[in-house]
């Protein structure tokens, strides 16, 4: 009995010192807990200062980059109407030098024949720009001294008369048609160029010159449509009446006309006038002609040429 005794009192002492242990164990735990750091306020805190760090890095950067982007946005600009100064100014210049070029060929036109003649289809060869410039440096005192001639010319001019051939030449009627200037109603098929005067071939060569293929059988057939309109008599009474009539001749009333001597003394010329008097023959009462432009409206059989880049003559109405 006494060992069961003393075997009870040791179980208690035990249990009480174990008890007692974990007791003082808990105590070190809780005032560690108590006085120990605070990980997880460490640790917000730090998660804090990094934001906070990362939002001033990227305001930073925000800063950095728009200066950047308006430093770069500047210069650009500043390119950009550096460019377009230059451009304005190359402008101007390419204006100035179209303005020279265009003084020189208007300069140049005064004396030589206009490229080409819409209205009616009448064309002719186009000059070389500089080409025409040189010659007009080279001769610009004669054109003067030709254009006051021509001043003079027109001032002093007197139209020719004609006396109808006899009727046995070409079957004329002999009537005159009345004016005091050239004039013939033969109604044949030849015309009477013994009649022409001097001051005729000027005014021959003055439409020849702006509305003929030049250098070409086409100035004889320019002449032949003349005479053709003369002989017929309603288009004028005499040759400088025919070929200033109201919108007929496009190149003598848009100013494109010249007196040529070269053009008259071909006209005169033995062959020149066997020539206006073959192609008068041709006309056969053709009054009328169309240009290179109107070329696709020729009929061949009926038409006749007489030069490849000329005229071509027809009939009035066609």
């Amino acid at each position: 009995m006494r060992f069961a005794s003393a075997g009870k009192s040791n179980g208690a002492s035990y249990a009480a010192a174990g008890k007692a242990v974990a007791n003082s164990a808990a105590n070190i735990f809780d005032v560690q807990r108590k006085t120990g750091p605070d990980y997880g306020g460490l640790s917000k805190v730090a998660m804090k200062t990094a934001s906070e760090e990362k939002i001033a890095g990227m305001k930073a950067e925000a800063t950095v980059a728009r200066a950047g982007i308006k430093a770069v946005a500047g210069m650009k600009q500043a390119q950009i109407e550096t460019e377009v100064f230059k451009r304005g100014q190359e402008i101007k210049n390419k204006q100035r030098k179209a303005g020279g070029l265009a003084a020189i060929g208007k300069m140049a036109g005064a004396g030589f024949l206009a490229a080409t003649d819409n209205t009616k289809g009448r064309e002719r060869p186009k000059g070389d720009l500089q080409g025409l410039y040189d010659s007009w440096k080279t001769n610009h005192a004669a054109i003067k001294d030709r254009h006051k001639s021509e001043s003079d010319a027109i001032g002093d001019y007197k139209p020719g008369t004609f006396e109808a051939p006899d009727s046995s030449v070409g079957g004329g009627s002999g009537k005159k048609t009345g004016g005091s200037g050239s004039s013939s109603n033969l109604g044949g098929q030849t015309f009477d160029i013994s009649k022409l005067t001097d001051d005729d071939y000027n005014e021959l060569s003055y439409v020849i010159s702006s509305e003929a293929q030049l250098g070409t059988d086409d100035e004889f057939g320019v002449a032949a449509n003349v005479l053709t309109r003369l002989q017929s008599g309603n288009y004028g009474n005499t040759i400088g009446e025919i070929i200033r009539a109201k919108g007929q001749y496009e190149g003598v009333y848009t100013g494109n006309s010249r007196y040529s001597p070269e053009i008259a003394a071909r006209l005169k010329s033995p062959e020149g006038q066997k020539k206006i008097q073959d192609f008068f023959t041709q006309l056969d009462g053709r009054t009328e002609f169309k240009g290179q432009t109107m070329l696709h409206n020729r009929v061949k059989s009926e038409d006749p040429m007489f030069s490849s880049g000329g005229n071509f003559y027809h009939y009035a109405g066609q």
